[in-house]
């Protein structure tokens, strides 16, 4: 075979693997499309679950929405589609301008090997430091991975050829990667700027949502009132709080079925454990919860270990709050979400009943009827009929109860109450603060 017939076969290859790369490229690109629509979902804390949320360790939430789910402020899914733009930039590269088939083999290997390492470090940061299974990160890896099989056979197909200058194709290859690869890019760090911007545009003011509550409480005189986080500790030397005796606070671990089981979110043998005592008509119970959370994914899944208990505002289920007033909606509630985890939707049913904070009472009011929460249970792909049973019967009632008890025991003043390792919390409801607790918590540990 001479010279000209071998490099018309392996033109012929080159063409067929191109189409494999712009399949891969576009796969890719609309797969780190959806990771970034889910990262800006978790962001605006809609409480609607993502499609690729499947329980507390399959779905994508836990690690889109992890600290490693942004590289220099900018979301992996950015990263994601700027990378498979550069990847349909070298696939097209022969449609724009001649090109050396092995220099462009030899770039397409450099493109592969860099993003094979990449989600190499993303899969290990998944599986075995979060712990956790990302099925759109996964699909995500998987296609880097069948491009570098594609990439590395393309360069051995190609090394007895030879390589001839090609600084047009360079700069071609420049030109077209950066416009493919820059709009992407700029969306994932303008995004959080844009999810703020619309959630003050279409939320209601703090003061609103307080009156919204004390409507929904009928101006009860419940002893009990809800902490304002905004207050930070005391500045003069006062008398450390003692911690809670390690009976009180045992944390019920069994699987999530109904028997009494602590919800929470983290490793198990985590160092740092925080605990809270919360209602949904608390209005710093949500801005408590969602700092927490924040920080526990700034600090570490495996150093921090969140425990969710109620504490509700109502008297239907909680024979320590004055038997008028309230929140209407406390126990119920309570309840759904419970029922709601043991279909491993707990945190989802969460987030969208503290959402109803920033709701009139007509749409609280069908939102959180039996119907509406069946309605909500559905969208999340729940069993609808299980939840039903769960929540007409009662079946995380005793389970709320019992919590009950256990803060009337800790001296319960308040909503949110929230434990660090056994010991109340003062400090101020942000994230830094709680990052800032936690660290400490670590340091005295090790």
């Amino acid at each position: 075979m001479d010279q000209q017939s071998y490099d018309g076969n392996n033109l012929e290859t080159q063409t067929k693997i191109s189409i494999f790369s712009i399949i891969i490229g576009i796969i890719g690109f609309f797969l780190s499309l959806y990771a970034l629509i889910v990262h800006i979902q978790l962001l605006l804390k809609s409480g609607l679950a993502p499609v690729c949320d499947f329980t507390t360790t399959v779905g994508c939430s836990n690690v889109i929405g992890s600290s490693y789910g942004e590289i220099a402020a900018i979301p992996l899914g950015a990263w994601g589609m700027a990378y498979f733009a550069i990847i349909l930039s070298a696939a097209l590269l022969p449609k724009f301008c001649k090109v050396n088939l092995k220099w462009l083999a030899n770039l397409e290997l450099i493109i592969a090997v860099v993003g094979f390492f990449s989600v190499s470090i993303l899969f290990y940061i998944s599986y075995f430091i979060l712990k956790m299974l990302c099925p759109t990160c996964s699909a995500i890896h998987v296609t880097v991975v069948i491009y570098a099989v594609l990439k590395v056979n393309q360069f051995f197909k190609t090394r007895s050829l030879k390589q001839s200058e090609s600084s047009n194709a360079l700069v071609t290859f420049l030109a077209v990667s950066l416009c493919l690869g820059i709009p992407p890019l700029a969306a994932g760090l303008l995004s959080p700027i844009l999810v703020n911007y619309f959630k003050d545009s279409s939320s209601v003011s703090s003061d609103q949502v307080k009156n919204n509550t004390t409507t929904d409480a009928n101006n009860s005189n419940v002893n009990i009132q809800s902490q304002t986080p905004e207050v930070t500790p005391p500045q003069s030397p006062q008398s450390p709080q003692p911690p809670a005796p390690e009976n009180l606070l045992v944390i019920n671990k069994t699987n999530y079925v109904g028997n009494g089981e602590d919800y929470r979110r983290g490793d198990d043998n985590s160092k740092v454990i925080v605990q809270v005592f919360s209602d949904y008509g608390c209005p710093h119970c949500k801005t408590a919860t969602d700092a927490i959370i924040k920080a526990q994914d700034i600090v570490g899944l495996d150093k921090v270990l969140f425990v969710y208990r109620f504490f509700p505002l109502s008297n239907q289920c909680n024979p320590y709050v004055p038997s008028s007033g309230g929140y209407p909606y406390s126990c119920s509630l309570a309840e759904a979400t419970r029922c709601a985890g043991q279909q491993n939707k707990f945190w989802e049913f969460k987030s969208w009943a503290f959402s109803g904070q920033y709701w009139d009472n007509q749409e609280r009011a069908k939102s959180f009827s039996l119907a509406g929460m069946q309605s909500y249970a559905a969208s999340l792909g729940m069993d609808v009929n299980a939840f039903t049973f769960c929540v007409e019967n009662h079946v995380e009632l005793q389970k709320l109860k019992d919590d009950a008890v256990i803060a009337n025991k800790l001296n319960i003043q308040g909503t949110p109450l929230i434990l660090i390792n056994g010991t109340p919390y003062e400090g101020a409801h942000t994230g830094e603060a709680f990052v800032q607790a936690y660290i400490q918590r670590l340091q005295k540990l090790n």
